[in-house]
């Protein structure tokens, strides 16, 4: 296919993006995994030294952090939402290669 063909850009961008999308995904599963282990073990230190009164956590101040956290990536969510439909081959190629890259990790 030569790059004067008009499905070249088309052909060029599903490529990428399924490539992209399966590496992406296979690196999110990987580090999701090291980050689960990692806020597990954090969370049941902090408990265990709540337990024995080494410190004081104020569970209550620790779940509105993760809360603005949530409320923030809501607020974004639209400027991604926009830019998905604006490239809809690389984006759809690419949701594709990520479910087949966290399948895959």
């Amino acid at each position: 296919m030569a790059p004067s063909d008009p499905l070249y850009g088309l052909v060029l961008q599903l490529g990428a993006g399924g490539a992209i999308g399966f590496l992406a995904g296979y690196a999110i599963k990987k580090l999701a995994r090291l980050v689960a282990v990692g806020l597990g073990l954090l969370i049941l230190l902090l408990m265990v030294l709540n337990y024995y009164g080494i410190v004081e956590v104020k569970w209550t101040q620790l779940i509105g952090v993760g809360e603005e956290a949530l409320q923030w990536l809501s607020q974004h969510y639209t400027t991604l939402a926009s830019f998905a439909v604006q490239n809809m081959p690389f984006a759809g190629s690419f949701a594709a290669g990520l479910v087949l890259g966290l399948k895959a990790g």
